[in-house]
């Protein structure tokens, strides 16, 4: 069976651990299906450390690595905006600098798409680990219907970012990644949705992702917290989200984003991961 190429856009930025980006690039090399090109985003300048991982393996993985430099840093959106609009082929995954995609994932994303032309963009479930990736310590599930993931949309974002595949046109028509400060993923979604794209999750885990208590951290404070409130109203002000459920989410997601690391974890563990 001809699989179609398809290209993993993969940011990194100098503040990433080295060995981790090696063990996420080295999880694509050993795909069951190799995507056709890893089309690595340098947000900024990166460490010596980082370059010379990215040059041993231009020469050891088994297709095409190509690599983008960004003079500077500015963000996660602006460095996808860049990969989406410069890498070579159609469909198009995601990839953090420090997750590892499971063997199989690029094989059953394209035989997804292969079986469902109609499908715009599709993910799957994440694992969390802290330190060992074979001992998960939850596992965050998503909806994988078109319209279950729409109405979930209307409150958190339906779709777990680093294992997304799409088709690049789709995100083209929405209007690409933005350069917004966070949420860049939920950003999109929502804007594809009313652009008319078509939706999917495969009920399977796709990606191992590093978590723990640094991970809340990221997602809190005020600086989140005011763009939480950004994003909620221009949900809002597009047509997207209902009148009630915009002043749910602005009260309750803008409180979440406001509470201590370990209280905010508990939270998000109880409403969100299994």
């Amino acid at each position: 069976m001809k699989y179609p190429d398809v290209s993993v856009v993969l940011p990194t930025y100098s503040r990433d651990d080295p060995s981790a980006l090696s063990e996420s690039i080295a999880s694509l090399a050993d795909q069951t299906i190799t995507p056709t090109e890893v089309f690595i985003v340098k947000d900024g300048p990166v460490t010596d450390t980082i370059e010379s991982i990215i040059e041993n393996w231009r020469a050891d993985f088994p297709t095409k690595i190509q690599t983008h430099q960004i003079e500077r840093n500015k963000g996660l959106g602006n460095a996808l905006r860049a990969g989406v609009t410069n890498c070579t082929h159609e469909l198009i995954a995601r990839m953090d600098a420090d997750d590892i995609s499971i063997e199989a994932r690029i094989e059953k994303q394209l035989n997804f798409f292969m079986q469902n032309p109609d499908v715009d963009i599709v993910g799957g479930y994440i694992e969390e680990f802290t330190s060992n990736p074979n001992q998960p310590e939850s596992k965050r599930e998503v909806p994988t219907t078109h319209d279950a993931i729409g109405k979930m949309a209307k409150f958190r974002s339906p779709m777990n970012h680093g294992t997304v595949m799409f088709r690049r046109d789709a995100v083209l028509s929405a209007g690409n990644y933005r350069a917004v400060d966070r949420m860049e993923d939920y950003d999109l979604w929502v804007r594809m949705l009313l652009d008319g794209s078509t939706f999917a999750n495969i009920p399977e885990v796709l990606l191992l992702v590093r978590a723990g208590e640094d991970m809340y951290g990221r997602r809190g404070g005020l600086e989140y917290a005011r763009e939480e409130i950004r994003t909620q109203t221009e949900f809002y002000k597009r047509g997207f989200t209902p009148l009630p459920i915009y002043l749910f989410n602005m009260s309750f997601r803008t409180l979440l984003r406001l509470l201590p690391n370990k209280i905010r974890g508990k939270i998000y563990s109880s409403i969100a991961r299994n």
